[in-house]
């Protein structure tokens, strides 16, 4: 069965002048989308590290609408976003998203590096996209 990794990442967010509300912005922001898409979500969104956050959602949904609605929350600030597509080898849905694994991380994981070193807004890559 397939799912849906969503990491983001702030871009440059070293240099913003204002870190500390970002950061509060991106709380709340996860919290309102936790609600909003809860329908999607199999693991809700959380903040793994720093300024970054991921969640696991359902496998087909429209991560599109979940990317606006953060773009929405945080204006001006700009993120990268990386979508791995595929399955998952932890099904203890009673775990934080940062506790499970398997290929959609892994791949999601790939996505996001490969959005910051071609300055890409987003980034989607399946299972098998190395067959591509």
């Amino acid at each position: 069965m397939n799912y849906c990794t969503l990491i983001c990442d702030i871009k440059e967010s070293r240099k913003l002048k204002n870190r500390e509300a970002v950061q509060y912005q991106i709380i709340d922001m996860l919290n309102k989308a936790n609600t909003r898409f809860k329908s999607d979500i199999i693991s809700p969104f959380l903040i793994t590290i720093g300024d970054e956050w991921e969640g696991l959602l359902k496998h087909p949904c429209d991560y599109r609408k979940i990317l606006s609605f953060f773009r929405e929350c945080m204006p001006g600030v700009r993120f990268y976003s990386g979508i791995g597509i595929g399955d998952i080898s932890i099904h203890n849905f009673k775990l934080p998203v940062n506790q499970l694994d398997g290929p959609s991380f892994h791949i999601a994981r790939q996505a996001i590096k490969y959005a910051k070193m071609h300055d890409l807004p987003v980034v989607v890559l399946f299972d098998d996209w190395n067959n591509l």
